[in-house]
């Protein structure tokens, strides 16, 4: 169903992708369809849409105010199919989510599958990013479902839940450290240590307490990925500091064993936070998984607690 007009279609393209070309490969048309679209739009609306640089085209402010009113219209118009295809018991769509990395391990593959099984009408769009790029990409209307570290978020932009998890040391099972119930950052600091480079919020996390230490040791590794981290520290290599959300399947399995952080006597925290864009009313397939994956982190918080129960 296509009830708009196809330069609203085109300048949406455009905008995703950056480049004239590009979009034209997305929406299998002619350069010069997309071209002349776009000069329709900025004729109607009487104002530069956008403008070139060395990224490639980027909105104007009258192309971002445009960019607002065509993310709602289309995200209306994924609403309406979806309640149109309910009214005959089938749900039909796309569900597209920006997350980090760790969410990806088991927690997104068990509730992908589950709703899978039950819709299979349903399909889903995941793509990996730093926490502030997963809320860019909701703001630009890229993802319907945020799943990031929790930072300052924009008024256009709705937190839906906010998840608490422990931030621990991530040991081989045969490591020294694997015996003990909780670890000092100073303990983990006396063997070789995995630490995020600081596109990763792990590293914001950290930096506050390796602040505190009178000496800091350079680390044997340094990694933008969860997954290489704690591959590396299951292969006995160094100490990584993940939550235990990115470490079940090897958890299970005996090959990590993690190891809450202790500050002081105090847990130290990280927040996880789901987000959608503040107006949105969310296709009823979408807001289904939307309510499962709230439910699943927090049941994965409850157990998590009942393990470790925090001392303050």
């Amino acid at each position: 169903m296509r009830f708009h007009s196809p330069a609203i279609q085109y300048f949406h393209a455009v905008r995703r992708t950056g480049s004239i070309r590009a979009a034209a490969r997305v929406l299998n048309v002619a350069s010069s369809a997309v071209s002349r679209q776009i000069l329709k739009l900025e004729q109607e609306v009487g104002s530069p849409l956008f403008e070139r640089n060395a990224r490639g085209l980027t909105l104007t402010t009258v192309g971002e105010m445009l960019a607002r009113h065509v993310m709602n219209v289309l995200q209306d118009l994924d609403r309406f199919r979806s309640d149109v295809a309910s009214l005959s018991g089938a749900w039909s769509g796309t569900v597209s989510i920006a997350c980090i990395e760790s969410l990806t391990e088991s927690v997104l593959p068990d509730l992908i599958a589950s709703h899978r099984g039950r819709a299979r009408r349903v399909s889903f769009t995941t793509e990996v990013k730093g926490s502030s790029d997963v809320l860019e990409s909701l703001s630009r209307g890229e993802a319907d479902i945020g799943i990031a570290m929790a930072l300052r978020h924009p008024p256009d932009l709705r937190q839906v839940a906010l998840k608490r998890f422990r931030l621990g040391a991530v040991v081989a099972r045969e490591h020294p450290l694997a015996r003990r119930k909780t670890v000092t950052l100073e303990q983990c600091l006396a063997f070789p240590v995995i630490n995020a480079l600081p596109e990763l919020s792990i590293y914001h996390l950290l930096q506050p307490l390796i602040a505190q230490l009178s000496e800091t040791p350079e680390p044997a590794i340094q990694a933008n990925s969860i997954d290489l981290m704690r591959e590396l520290a299951a292969r006995g290599v160094g100490v990584a500091f993940q939550t235990q959300l990115g470490i079940n399947r090897l958890s299970r399995d005996g090959q990590l064993v993690f190891l809450p952080l202790d500050n002081a006597g105090s847990p130290v925290w990280s927040d996880l936070g789901i987000y959608v864009r503040a107006e949105r009313t969310l296709p009823a397939y979408t807001d289904s998984f939307l309510q499962e994956l709230v439910r699943e982190l927090g049941e994965r918080e409850r157990r998590e607690n009942a393990a470790y129960p925090p001392t303050s």
